[in-house]
């Protein structure tokens, strides 16, 4: 009887011995293999049902391809997007990767929010080989690297290629801002004598943009490099307000309650046949082209005068950069870089948010993106012939500025200020933001 108890006793001490040996050797729900603690970052976009609807089908292959990370995705319509993250940054809890436009990129930046991407790229985490620098440098402080762009555009003009060909014009570079006036002036008269409706150019609110191209051509920039000071003269804004209420007052273009009517009601006159063409960013061209059945096209935006002068940039439509309060930034570096160069990832996304930067990229999609999206290829390599460097990073208070400028446009356009007035004005009133 002894006997079997002792060796009752010693079997279930081996058993224990064995029991810990194992417990020693697999993994617990917290160490290694399939149960291990996911690393989850936090990944915040604008954008339309989409753009999302795209993004999340991305982000289940990187997961897929990247065991064990996770990403909690942040998105919302554009308008909510800047103020709710405002209140993360008061709140220290930003995302790890956040989509950023590059209005607001240096505000961010002089926050100390930005994390310098230099020496992620140095490390390989992000790959910009196949990148040429002109799809870049706005991103750029210096020899900080502040955010990679996810999709690149140019200010351009949607045209209807029927419309002008019609009517015997075409955008070919070289044509002039007076060459714009003629023929929107022509077009309109032509078609208003058979009985038609044109409302003839349609600036599509982006004044301020074209402006930024008109003062590049002088040798100037909207805002000087330091970004407490304007960067032109005021004959500059002069002889371009000069140029805006002559296409208004003579009917080359749509007063300004017509224009805005058609904004908010989000139409388009070039779409509904009743323009010849508009101000957009060249990435518009692939909605404008879904909602009509008039043929679309893309030009580079006026020559100044007589001189053959050109000072189109290649912008980002979006970037995405890693914020301070980011405890992941590797694994923010490695969403990054998927991304920007992972082809199944691009054969998705189709250059929604733009043309991708890299040129492997844009090799691969050549064939397997729609026509429009097609011709927003070609045109950014048209851009590039025609390019200048971009002016430096809009300064904190771009927004405002741009508000007085709009404002005081709009008392232009309805002749109630004269050109020299509007140019006083704005240039006080900015100067006042800026410092």
């Amino acid at each position: 009887m002894k006997k079997r108890l002792l060796l009752l006793l010693l079997f279930s001490a081996l058993l224990l011995i064995v029991a810990c040996g194992d417990s020693e050797d697999e993994p617990t729900s917290n160490e290694g293999g399939e149960q291990a603690e996911e690393t989850t970052i936090r990944v915040a976009w604008w954008g339309d049902q989409e753009r999302h609807d795209m993004t999340l089908e991305v982000i289940e292959l990187f997961e897929e391809l990247n065991p064990g990370i996770k990403v909690q995705p942040e998105y919302t319509g554009w308008d909510g997007y800047w103020e709710r993250l405002n209140t993360q940054a008061a709140g220290l809890n930003l995302p790890d990767v956040i989509a950023m436009d590059v209005a607001y990129l240096n505000e961010y930046n002089n926050n100390g929010l930005v994390v310098d991407l230099a020496p992620l790229i140095d490390e390989g985490l992000i790959d910009l080989s196949d990148v040429d620098d002109v799809y870049q440098e706005m991103n750029h402080d210096g020899d900080r690297v502040l955010a990679i762009s996810s999709g690149a555009n140019a200010v351009s003009l949607v045209y209807n290629e029927e419309l002008l060909a019609e009517h015997g014009f075409d955008l070919e570079p070289g044509f002039t801002y007076d060459d714009l006036y003629k023929m929107n002036l022509e077009i309109k008269e032509a078609i208003e004598a058979e009985g038609g409706e044109n409302f003839g150019f349609d600036f599509s609110n982006s004044e301020y943009e074209l402006f930024q191209n008109f003062a590049r051509q002088h040798d100037m920039s909207f805002y000087n490099a330091e970004g407490n000071s304007l960067g032109f003269d005021e004959d500059v804004l002069v002889a371009y307000f000069e140029w805006i209420q002559k296409m208004v007052e003579d009917g080359a273009a749509p007063s300004h309650d017509i224009m805005m009517s058609y904004i908010e009601g989000a139409n388009s006159m070039v779409q509904e046949g009743t323009s010849a063409a508009k101000i957009g960013a060249s990435n518009q061209i692939i909605g404008d082209q879904q909602g009509t059945e008039h043929e679309l096209g893309l030009a580079i935006l006026p020559s100044l005068d007589d001189v053959d002068v050109h000072t189109n940039f290649i912008r980002p439509s979006m970037s995405f950069l890693i914020t301070e309060h980011s405890d992941n930034q590797e694994i923010g570096a490695k969403f990054i870089d998927f991304m920007t160069n992972n082809l199944e990832a691009n054969e998705i996304l189709q250059a929604e948010r733009g043309v991708p930067i890299s040129s492997v990229v844009r090799e691969h999609l050549s064939d397997k993106v729609s026509e429009p999206v097609e011709k927003t290829f070609d045109f950014l390599e048209l851009v590039t012939e025609y390019t200048k460097e971009a002016d430096p990073l809009s300064p904190p208070g771009e927004t405002e500025v741009r508000g007085a400028f709009s404002r005081i446009l709009e008392m232009l356009k309805y002749s109630q200020i004269t050109p020299e007035e509007a140019a006083s004005q704005f240039m006080d009133e900015a100067e006042n933001i800026l410092n």
